[in-house]
């Protein structure tokens, strides 16, 4: 076989790789719910992995908030490839709406993959010595939040 040839045949056998590995590769798939949760507590949602990093794909809806609130994003064996890092908090005010389309990888070849929202209460007003607070808002006592999986 001459190099002209293998030069020719080159693109045509890493179209077929990439068509391969498209084709075997595994989605990870998360319960989807809804949750109205209060001060203090989680609203969690398994997800269901292949047993080997499989991409994961998620839509979340934070709502219902009648007042000021605090959510803390966590995850476990997930890495987050868009919005929401874990650890990153979510401030809301009353009868605010968040929409976050979530993408990542699960890791977890034993399972125990999750993401969810901790409600830590509400927002630290600022304000300083000598200042009116009273234009503070109040806690919010629940939120909700709900989350499906989506297709890529």
């Amino acid at each position: 076989m001459n190099i002209s040839t293998m030069r020719a045949g080159l693109p045509v056998a890493m179209l077929f790789a990439a068509v391969f590995l498209a084709a075997t590769a595994q989605a990870a798939t998360l319960q989807g719910g809804s949750f109205t949760i209060r001060s203090g507590e989680q609203a969690k949602f398994p997800i269901a992995s292949a047993g080997a990093p499989s991409d994961m794909h998620a839509q979340c809806t934070l709502s219902d908030v009648a007042g000021s609130a605090s959510l803390i994003f966590d995850g476990e064996n997930y890495i987050a490839m868009s919005d929401l890092a874990v650890g990153e908090t979510v401030t809301l005010t009353r009868g605010e709406t968040r929409e976050y389309r979530l993408s990542g990888v699960v890791d977890a070849p034993a399972g125990g993959a999750y993401i969810a929202f901790n409600f830590t209460g509400a927002a630290a007003a600022m304000c300083f010595p000598g200042m009116a607070c009273d234009g503070a808002e109040d806690a919010a006592a629940s939120v909700t939040v709900s989350c499906k999986p989506v297709a890529n």
